[in-house]
């Protein structure tokens, strides 16, 4: 059956195989060896206090990649097949934290080491992300994406590696003030009523509430889940803040929260390409987003955005030849018949999504 390898059960996952019977001290067996957990499984062993499992180690890849931080990932297969094991960790954490009203904080912080680690670091992160979307799970892609984006903006900034760490997982936990929502508004796949928008308002304040319930997170990590909603404006939530009350890590979250929101399939829309959420930052990188900050990330997206093939809106295909920094959304464009479009003068025709 494999070896058995003895994991705390904030750690353990759905689909991990039991090595051994679960006892409790007076005797009762809680589950038997052989039986595949499942999030109601591990959310009743929390409950019961069950503190540890033994599990099958060969039944799950990641208990075996203790070195999962010195992963290497070059190329879109790699990156699809690590982001999809770190989708399915995620998503138990989170709702595990719905059940237990407790954040599983060994699972999150491992998560950040070894696996959103080698996301950021991958050569072409951004562009990867791209081209891996899809309309279900996105509160847990989200949170992901955010993650991810957030990290490779700290990077280009400067950040410590530990200053990093702390950017990144207050990125992964943005939103996890979400595990207080109702799924039914979370999973609309309509227009908010204005009594839904306003519960939904309520997800940083919930989920700095959550994390106060831990003092090993750092207080920047609060800070920057209770802020990532605030403009640079007054314009924001929950408080209103303006520039100089707000914490950095939120400044780098905001942005990385509306580019991945954008440019992700929802249930109820498609999504825009990067283009366009490039154009949106622009438009508000004087009045709501730190300016200093999105011409980093403008910059950077650049280059992933220059050379690629698009799909415009006349029904056209082409190569982006020529793309100034601050008009992201209006670049020069090589047609296939050889002809060149430059969207800054051609007011009619729009670039809608990249070109797979």
């Amino acid at each position: 059956m494999g070896r058995a390898r003895k994991l705390s059960i904030f750690t353990a996952r759905p689909g991990m195989v039991l090595a051994n019977d679960i006892v409790t001290k007076d005797g009762q067996v809680l589950l038997t060896h052989g039986i595949q957990l499942t999030n109601q499984k591990i959310y009743y062993l929390l409950k019961r206090r069950i503190p540890f499992v033994d599990v099958v180690c060969d039944n799950w890849l990641s208990t075996e990649a203790d070195s999962g931080d010195k992963a290497q990932i070059s190329n879109q297969t790699d990156y699809y097949l690590f982001y999809q094991e770190t989708l399915q960790a995620f998503k138990h954490a989170f709702e595990t934290a719905r059940f237990s009203k407790q954040l599983p904080l060994t699972l999150i912080t491992k998560l950040v080491d070894s696996h959103i680690g080698p996301l950021i670091n991958a050569r072409c992160s951004i562009g990867y992300l791209q081209r891996i979307q899809v309309h279900c799970d996105y509160t847990y892609r989200h949170s992901i994406n955010v993650s991810i984006i957030s990290g490779i903006l700290g990077k280009l900034v400067g950040m410590t590696k530990g200053n990093l760490k702390d950017l990144v997982t207050a990125g992964l936990l943005h939103d996890i003030g979400k595990v207080s929502i109702p799924t039914e508004i979370l999973n609309k796949p309509g227009r908010l009523t204005d009594r839904e928008m306003l519960t939904i308002k309520t997800h940083p304040s919930k989920g700095y509430e959550l994390l106060l319930q831990s003092d090993q997170i750092a207080a920047e990590i609060k800070i920057g889940v209770l802020q990532h909603h605030e403009r640079i404006d007054g314009s924001g939530y929950p408080f209103g803040l303006t520039e100089n009350q707000i914490g950095y890590y939120a400044k780098i979250i905001a942005i990385a929260d509306i580019y991945d929101a954008m440019t992700s399939d929802r249930i109820y829309r498609k999504r825009l390409s990067p283009f366009c959420a490039a154009e949106t930052i622009v438009q508000q990188m004087y009045t709501q987003l730190d300016p200093l900050l999105c011409l980093t990330f403008l910059r950077h997206i650049k280059n992933y955005l220059s050379s690629s093939m698009v799909l415009l809106s006349n029904g056209q295909k082409g190569e982006v030849v020529y793309l100034n920094d601050l008009f992201t959304s209006k670049p020069t464009i090589k047609l296939v018949d050889g002809t060149y479009l430059d969207l800054r003068e051609n007011k009619t025709v729009e670039i809608m999504d990249i070109a797979k």
